[in-house]
């Protein structure tokens, strides 16, 4: 940044410029920036000798800019205004009354952004910063104050309550299950186009896991596609490209809907789920507080039958 700074006269000059450009007048700049017109003359004659350039045509009793004067003006004002907005911006944040979630890229896209509208509605007031990331350790180094991760509900310095327990199993597109005339059975699984996901996590569920809990061979041939991002491994599925795994709670919608269907009943459950968690002996916020609630109470309307 040395070379920017050697090339950037002091702030003064150029407020002291965009306030007398704007006026076509030193007398009003100086009445706006609480100097004497004297002053405002002396800082846009230091500017100008400093640039080389005259941004100003001196009259009589009135001041015009010069061509390069408006030039100039454009782009100071531009900046000045990016700046000021800044400061306010900094000023105006205050951090001990934002909500800081984290969660994970299916979580984020598929259970919270879909419902976040209903938290919002009861705390109105809430400003939120919402994290995410497939990476654990990441993850668990941001500053949050509640979190929904996954996992076996044991990670150090944290406390952590089951939302839901993790169940899997195969979904694919109406348009995709009318290849099988006579349905779909366990046993054509491996044979399939399987949609994986390339994951990050050693114990998230992938097709080879899924496969050897049912007791099926792996398949010969590799995966019709891999994918390192789960919500576009389920729009895959929806486009008819092919059978991904499914998590329940994230794609209940879909399965309701119907632009998702379950082609066999066989599940997998894992000793995994998805966790709320928080910084063990900290106190929660209120804000949080109401989050978590609200989260647990989102989940217990949608496992409630119509």
């Amino acid at each position: 940044m040395l070379h920017i700074r050697r090339k950037l006269p002091s702030l003064d000059p150029l407020i002291a410029f965009e306030a007398a450009a704007r006026h076509c007048s030193f007398a009003l700049a100086a009445r706006e920036l609480n100097v004497t017109a004297p002053a405002v003359s002396q800082q846009v004659r230091g500017l100008e000798e400093s640039l080389g350039v005259s941004l100003f045509q001196r009259g009589h009793r009135s001041v015009q800019l010069s061509e390069r004067g408006k030039l100039f003006q454009n782009t100071v004002s531009i900046a000045l205004t990016h700046l000021a907005n800044a400061v306010d911006e900094v000023r105006i944040e205050d951090d001990t009354g934002i909500l800081n979630v984290v969660t994970d890229t299916s979580i984020a896209a598929m259970w919270l952004m879909p419902r976040l509208c209903r938290f919002e509605a009861q705390c109105p007031q809430s400003l939120m910063r919402l994290t995410t990331t497939d990476v654990e350790a990441d993850l668990l180094n941001s500053e949050f104050q509640i979190g929904i991760v996954h996992g076996e509900g044991n990670w150090v310095g944290y406390d952590s309550q089951l939302l839901f327990e993790e169940e899997v199993f195969p979904v694919c597109s109406p348009r995709y299950l009318d290849r099988f005339p006579v349905g779909l059975e366990l046993e054509d699984l491996p044979s399939a186009d399987l949609l994986d996901l390339e994951y990050e996590q050693w114990h998230w569920m992938n097709w080879a896991i899924w496969l050897t809990e049912a007791g099926l061979p792996l398949p010969v041939t590799q995966r019709k596609m891999k994918i390192n991002n789960y919500p576009l491994v389920i729009d895959a599925a929806r486009n008819g490209s092919g059978i991904a795994l499914a998590w329940r709670h994230l794609v209940e919608r879909d399965l309701e809907q119907g632009t998702l269907v379950q082609p066999i009943t066989n599940t997998v459950n894992t000793k995994n789920g998805y966790h709320l968690i928080w910084p063990f002996n900290d106190e929660m916020p209120p804000i949080a507080c109401a989050f978590r609630d609200w989260v647990i109470r989102e989940l217990k309307e949608q496992q409630t039958p119509l």
